[in-house]
């Protein structure tokens, strides 16, 4: 049984990685001006959201690394590691010069900081919530996911309102760097906390009957051996994360910054209330999924989510920005995200896990993640359709929904070790 003093730094674990994960994407505008030639806001941006999408390729090599650790020396081993690469990450972001200190290079010791916080941010939370999945009572994995994504929220709201505070225009113009100091800070205590407390796995892998069978497996031939599973994964993994780049990351400064139809420190406020939402319905939607049927909770809110974005996207049609709209989706999204993330997990067996979870986790964020601020971004770019990237949006919510109902048919054909 999970003890609360390894839950409660597990779950703060996630809470300081997506604040460091998630302050990058708030603080992208003034990131755009500080580190690349002035040029135009959206040219400046073009190149932030492109620096994030090539760091996203550190995630592989981060789930690869992590997840052999995870799977073979143990789930909470890979999390300690991984924290202490973001919090140096979060502390170069402190110290690095601007482009007009030191050219060019700026970029590129923000492009090596930026991949460390995605490999082991992405690989190392990972290890958080399998560690959780796998300790918590059965009949609470859902809510162990919403209790575990409710942090992560915090985290990114912590780091919205981080964003807000050092962004003000009473602040000096260099302010903004020391949300990532924090961020460094943090890492640390909670490092110090790992070791007061010996925070250890209380199931060890190792100890399950087929641990020595799989312990060697490279993550090429278990893919191979494993590539429908593998494939949907990736889907569903890719999806849900490029579902919170869009709502958290590309939707505020997109109305602010490039339809300029919304004051920028009101959407800001807005992006922190679609947080709280968000966090607040992770619990209710976790808490009814172990109720009833995870698949079927799925169905139903990504259906309603469907409907809100069209309407969202008609708003923006109009060039009006619907906040009710806004946060009714991030409201809803938790009904869809908690239920997968524990159907995600459920469908992968335990002696390879964390190692394939942990790649489609990656191989999901470069190819649907990463590219989302972009992509949606390069669509209003080309085109000048305003709804057209909620479009994008709507295409990730069915991609989620197929391949859940591949995944489910898995778990009702081979139920759970």
């Amino acid at each position: 049984m999970l003890l609360k003093k390894d839950f409660i730094i597990s779950v703060l674990t996630v809470f300081v990685q997506y604040y460091d994960y998630h302050l990058f994407g708030f603080l992208a505008a003034n990131i755009a001006t500080h580190f690349f030639p002035a040029d135009e806001a959206i040219m400046q941006l073009l190149n932030t959201y492109f620096l994030m999408s090539v760091a996203m390729a550190a995630k592989p090599v981060g789930a690869v690394i992590f997840g052999k650790i995870g799977d073979v020396v143990g789930r909470s081993n890979s999390f300690k590691i991984s924290l202490i690469g973001t919090a140096i990450a979060s502390i170069i972001l402190f110290i690095t010069p601007s482009y007009e200190s030191i050219g060019l290079l700026s970029a590129f010791i923000l492009l090596i900081a930026r991949m460390i916080i995605c490999a082991f941010v992405s690989s190392g939370s990972d290890g958080v919530r399998i560690y959780i999945y796998e300790n918590i009572d059965k009949s609470k994995q859902c809510l162990g996911v919403g209790v575990t994504s409710l942090f992560a929220q915090a985290g990114s709201l912590t780091a919205s309102v981080s964003a807000w505070f050092f962004t003000m225009n009473s602040m000096p113009d260099y302010s903004w760097r020391f949300a990532f100091l924090i961020g460094g800070i943090i890492g640390f205590v909670i490092l110090i906390a790992m070791s007061k407390t010996n925070l250890s796995d209380m199931k060890p892998v190792k100890n399950h009957p087929r641990f020595e069978e799989f312990r060697d497996l490279s993550i090429g031939t278990i893919v191979k051996s494993n590539k429908g599973l593998f494939f949907w994964c990736t889907l569903l993994a890719g999806g849900i994360g490029s579902t919170n780049q869009f709502i958290l990351i590309f939707f505020g400064t997109y109305n602010f910054e490039i339809l300029k139809i919304i004051d920028r420190a009101l959407m800001q406020s807005y992006i922190s209330l679609a947080i709280i939402a968000y966090m607040i319905f992770s619990i209710v939607g976790g808490y009814l999924a172990d109720k009833f049927d995870r698949y079927k909770v799925t169905i139903y809110a990504s259906i309603m989510v469907i409907i809100l974005s069209i309407m969202l996207s008609i708003s923006l049609n109009q060039m009006v920005m619907r906040a009710e709209l806004f946060i009714a989706i991030a409201a809803v999204m938790p009904f869809i995200t908690m239920p997968s993330a524990a159907i995600l997990k459920q469908s992968i067996p335990v002696v390879i896990r964390y190692r394939l979870f942990a790649l489609s986790h990656a191989t999901g964020s470069i190819i649907f993640s990463a590219p989302t601020a972009l992509l949606s971004t390069l669509l209003y770019h080309k085109t000048k359709l305003t709804w057209l990237p909620v479009c994008y949006f709507i295409t990730i919510i069915i991609m989620i929904s197929l391949s859940l109902y591949h995944l489910n048919k898995r778990i009702i054909s081979e139920p759970e070790e």
